[in-house]
């Protein structure tokens, strides 16, 4: 069964940065399992939550689609939409096809909506507080935005499909947050889809607007019709993350399975997509936990570095086809001459997980790769939850649609990132410290909730044993009282879900 999505976008992801096919998966809102903490319900099985790409992508209608299935519903919606779709098309493109065309959207037909992410009128992250620490711009999208959001552009996602698409411009971590934010809210996988790759490239200036439409306003869904739907399991919260990884194996979170699988997707984005490149100062360098790794002097308030303990180095950038493959002339851009960034095929990407992740050459899988940090690591078993992060949950994107949309594995989020979970010291040294703005100290954290304290962080190599590596040890690489002075700690916190118990009230209010 093909796999059909609305291309939507009004992405522009903020920190700069940035199906179900036949006999595949299911898309369950079981209440069977304990709640995640408050409000009743009870959580979604992770395994229930992932979509399964058919080996080609031209066969999917939901989840991963082409840009030929795009085609034909625009070309003939009435007659050419998906079983059990009953509403619109909608697509929302992350941003214009830009330079080199003199069009830039999809061009709209009857059922067919296109809107474009210009000057987004919202994007998927807000302002959050988990109870322990107020995360600024790049947290959980409230109840009340994504209603505003589905009302802005007169969306029933229970009825209409709605795509994902890029214009020109890589598109993963835009369009890959707003996709995992609508399945974190209750969207079923059957009327969400992501175009593989951008527009430009793969639609000819003749199937193309001059821009997209207005927002029509007025609608009426929200996602309070969507009670009882619990799938804040995609967004796992600190505490859970912690006991996840301290107590591998048996730590009883339910809807994560007992084994869970981590993947660290810090990768350093690199020219040559071959990753017997990578190093860990030129590819790995986050996940190896040097000092100041995450650039925390320069962009945020990294307190320790290094990785989550027994996770594997993953390289997103990898998964991704850079290669000139795009199908149509723009301009002076003849065919053939720029990328539309494709993911590759699904059984190269499953290749990818399954030979760099214990450490082989993706190339000659019996052979050890000599610059992957995973030699030795334990395969991927089936069934496990694959717990994926990156810094801001930008690069995870990319990532976590290949397991989450393509390969069927069963997939959760650190919520907020590295750039969180990694500022969250209970033992920074003093001397790590600087208050170059005003008096004070680092802020206190509970213990429970400082992965440093509760021995999930590891730095160096793999196995290494070392701890995390706290910033500050060298003259320009102090953690700036300016830069902690951005968050608030509650230091009495005695939750971090205070945002997931949030957002299950509101939807069952």
């Amino acid at each position: 069964m093909k796999q059909k999505l609305l291309i939507t976008s009004l992405l522009a992801i903020a920190l700069g940065l940035f199906g179900n096919c036949e006999g595949g998966s299911s898309d369950s809102s079981g209440l069977a399992l304990a709640a995640l903490g408050g409000g009743g319900g009870g959580a979604t099985v992770a395994s229930n939550l992932s979509d399964v790409s058919a080996a080609s992508y031209d066969d999917n209608s939901h989840g991963l689609i082409s840009a030929s299935t795009l085609r034909t519903w625009i070309a003939d919606w009435a007659n050419n939409k998906p079983a059990g779709i009953t509403g619109n098309l909608v697509i929302f493109q992350a941003d214009k096809v830009g330079t080199g065309s003199t069009k830039n959207a999809i061009a709209t037909a009857t059922g067919v909506y296109v809107y474009i992410s210009v000057a987004p009128y919202i994007n998927f992250r807000g302002d959050r507080d988990n109870g322990l620490i107020t995360v600024k711009g790049q947290g959980l999208l409230t109840g009340a935005a994504i209603d505003t959001w589905f009302q802005t552009y007169n969306v029933d996602p229970t009825k209409d499909l709605i795509v994902f698409a890029g214009g020109a411009a890589e598109p993963y971590g835009n369009i890959g947050r707003a996709y995992y934010i609508l399945r974190y809210w209750g969207v079923s996988l059957n009327h969400l889809a992501i175009l593989n790759g951008t527009v430009k490239g793969q639609f000819p200036e003749s199937e193309l607007a001059d821009d997209g439409l207005a927002p029509p306003l007025g609608g009426t869904f929200s996602v309070k019709q969507l009670k009882n739907v619990d799938n804040r399991i995609l967004a796992l919260s600190i505490e859970d993350t912690i006991k996840a990884v301290r107590d591998n194996g048996h730590h009883g979170i339910a809807g994560l399975s007992s084994k869970i699988y981590i993947s660290d997707n810090r990768t350093k984005s690199n020219n040559d997509a071959s990753t017997l490149t990578y190093t860990n100062t030129a590819g790995w360098q986050e996940y190896n936990g040097g000092e100041n790794a995450t650039g925390s002097t320069n962009s945020g308030v990294v307190a320790f570095e290094g990785h989550l303990k027994g996770a594997v180095f993953v390289p997103h950038y990898n998964f991704v086809d850079r290669s000139s493959n795009s199908d149509y002339a723009y301009g002076a851009s003849a065919a053939g001459t720029f990328s539309t960034y494709k993911f590759k095929s699904k059984a190269v990407i499953k290749n990818l997980w399954d030979t760099y992740s214990i450490g082989k050459d993706p190339d000659n899988p019996t052979q050890d790769n000599p610059n992957s940090p995973n030699v030795g690591a334990p395969a991927y078993e089936e069934g496990q939850t694959v717990l994926q992060y990156c810094r801001t949950n930008t690069r995870t994107m990319t990532s976590g649609i290949t397991t989450l949309v393509i390969l069927g594995r069963p997939t959760v989020f650190l919520e907020d990132g590295w750039s969180i979970f990694g500022w969250l010291a209970g033992n920074l040294p003093a001397a790590n410290f600087t208050d170059d703005n005003a008096t004070g100290n680092f802020p206190s954290i509970p213990a429970e909730f400082a992965p440093d304290l509760q021995g999930v962080i590891e730095s160096g190599t793999r196995g290494s044993g070392l701890g995390a590596h706290y910033n500050g040890s060298g003259a320009n690489t102090k953690v700036l009282k300016s830069k902690i002075d951005y968050f608030t700690v509650n230091p009495s916190a005695t939750t971090t879900k205070k945002a997931q118990n949030e957002d299950w009230a509101y939807k069952n209010q």
